[in-house]
């Protein structure tokens, strides 16, 4: 009997390599389907596809750091304060990321309602949910990345013909300096690293390989989704609000037509998924207090960031030194100070090898 339920409990609150590739797939390619002008630099031309190659040999190499952490079990997150820091940086990107949702939803789903609506509700149901504990979203996790790859695959497909390689000409049409910050741009609007040391402890097996690879993946994603973006749309891409959206409505399939439908489905798991994980995330990273009335305070917390985002209107115009610096700071900086300074653990067994 003893035996039995220390096996359950050595299970409880572990999620696979697997299910941590969902979670940080669905993380990275969220943040493109959103309001995609303002995750880059400048405005979206053929060269943001070589910025998206270039971002994700940086992002590999600026998490290099994280890798060799988790690798010689060392964590920022064993530090108090620290953590705490980094609950606001958690907190900080969820309100991003739901305010830029529900700039969406209020300018072009339902112009009547208010943008805050929108963020009050899927605010609710990822309180609901990082209640629930990261098993449940784990596998929730499963079924919103296989519905993003169908709607994916299904978009491509359908919009093949339309596809007119002449739109990508010239490939090269910004500056040196811009192709560069358009790439620290794109690898700073996400937080993969911080994420991956701060589920360090719910892994049940090593995990750098399914970190690396979930990199890898939702990086190609993206880059096919631009290069059939700017292949159908070409300069017009550039003027859009939501580009990745209008290529949705310009795909049909035979009698059906504005797929959209696709691209709003998808984009809302994403959305609920990444808030999920972010308020989760930021509940574990502060040791004291009820798993529950964390969730529900850091649930909060992200509201008024969004609120005070929308009002403001800085979402949509974030500057990219506001993005850039949190990133190098909690996602390569801390982690590297970590990985020099800090002693290991006692008793930690993880598996060095990737």
């Amino acid at each position: 009997m003893t035996s039995k339920t220390s096996i359950k409990t050595a299970k409880r609150n572990k999620i696979s390599p697997q299910q941590l590739f969902f979670l940080l797939y669905i993380s990275r390619v969220v943040v493109c389907l959103t309001d995609a002008q303002s995750v880059t630099f400048s405005k979206i031309t053929s060269d943001i596809l070589v910025s998206i190659v270039l971002s994700l040999g940086l992002t590999l190499l600026l998490y290099l750091p994280v890798i060799y952490c988790r690798k010689k079990g060392k964590s920022p997150f064993d530090i108090k304060w620290l953590g705490a820091l980094y609950s606001l940086f958690f907190i900080f990107s969820a309100g991003l990321n739901v305010s830029r949702f529900s700039y969406f939803a209020s300018t072009t789903l339902n112009p009547e309602t208010q943008s805050w609506v929108f963020a009050f509700f899927i605010v609710l149901c990822a309180c609901y949910c990082a209640m629930l504990g990261i098993e449940a979203l784990s596998r929730f996790s499963f079924f919103a990345f296989s519905l993003m790859i169908l709607a994916v695959a299904v978009i491509l497909a359908s919009n093949v013909k339309s596809y007119e390689e002449i739109n990508l000409y010239p490939v090269i049409n910004s500056s040196k300096n811009t192709i560069f910050l358009n790439t620290l741009t794109i690898t700073s609007n996400t937080i993969e690293g911080a994420v991956f040391l701060c589920l360090a402890d719910r892994l049940n097996a090593p995990s750098i390989k399914s970190f690396a690879s979930s990199i890898s993946a939702s990086f190609f994603t993206v880059f096919v989704l631009f290069l059939f973006m700017i292949g159908i749309m070409g300069d017009s891409a550039a003027v859009q609000s939501f580009p990745l959206y209008s290529m949705f409505q310009m795909s049909k399939i035979s009698s059906f037509e504005r797929l959209d439908i696709l691209h709003i489905s998808f984009w809302v798991m994403a959305v609920f998924v990444k808030t999920t994980l972010l308020i989760y995330c930021a509940s574990i990273s502060v040791k004291k207090f009820k798993m529950k009335n964390k969730c529900i305070f850091f649930a909060l917390c992200t509201f008024a960031v969004c609120l005070l985002l929308i009002n403001t209107g800085i979402s949509q115009n974030v500057k990219p030194v506001f993005i850039i610096v949190p990133f190098l700071i909690f996602c390569v900086i801390i982690p590297l100070l970590t990985l020099i300074f800090k002693k290991k653990n006692k008793g930690d067994d993880l598996v060095k090898k990737f």
